[in-house]
């Protein structure tokens, strides 16, 4: 997904074929973060957001920013201020729950590294989220990319976003498979 400020929100499909959308909120917060600067550390935080007791889709809301406390360089960013914690607690109050976490790279467009699947793997294994799965997201300098790992089968797939038809988001296929089916005419 190409970093805009022009979407209300940005639509991706499950890997059980249930949606994801990501808030303008989300986005917002994280092009502050962007490590556009040669001395911009890395950056990150907790997301939250619900699952919809009907559809059973999934919206992710808010995230958390850096804080003092937290330990970052230009390549590293760990959560360690407490303040993360009473951000989950007091956006719990309001029915918004852990769905996952997200971090800055230096990169135009976002690859995870050894550490990234490291610490993606140990999540799936001893964190719950309110949907099933826990959501991981890189913001790079000019895209984001989302991997959503299941809980139950411990596999990490990337996300991509649904498939629009002038702007509007149809029902159906990702971008992606909208693209090979029109490459093969």
């Amino acid at each position: 997904m190409e970093i805009t400020q022009q979407n209300s929100c940005v639509k991706y499909i499950l890997p059980d074929g249930r949606f994801l959308d990501v808030l303008t909120d989300v986005f917002d917060e994280m092009y502050k973060w962007l490590q556009n600067e040669v001395n911009s550390p890395e950056s990150g935080g907790y997301i939250v957001g619900y699952q919809h007791d009907i559809t059973k889709n999934v919206s992710l809301e808010k995230i958390s920013h850096p804080f003092s406390g937290d330990y970052c360089n230009r390549i590293h960013f760990t959560i360690k201020d407490p303040r993360h914690n009473s951000f989950l607690l007091k956006e719990k109050v309001k029915k918004s729950y852990y769905m996952g976490v997200w971090h800055t790279h230096p990169q135009d467009v976002p690859i995870p590294s050894s550490i990234d699947w490291e610490d993606w793997r140990s999540s799936i294994e001893n964190e719950t989220s309110g949907c099933g799965y826990i959501l991981f997201i890189i913001a790079g300098r000019k895209q984001v990319r989302i991997w959503a790992g299941d809980t139950c089968t411990k596999v990490i797939t990337e996300l991509h976003e649904c498939q629009k038809v002038d702007g509007i988001y149809v029902k159906g296929g990702t971008t992606d498979e909208a693209i090979t089916k029109n490459n093969r005419g």
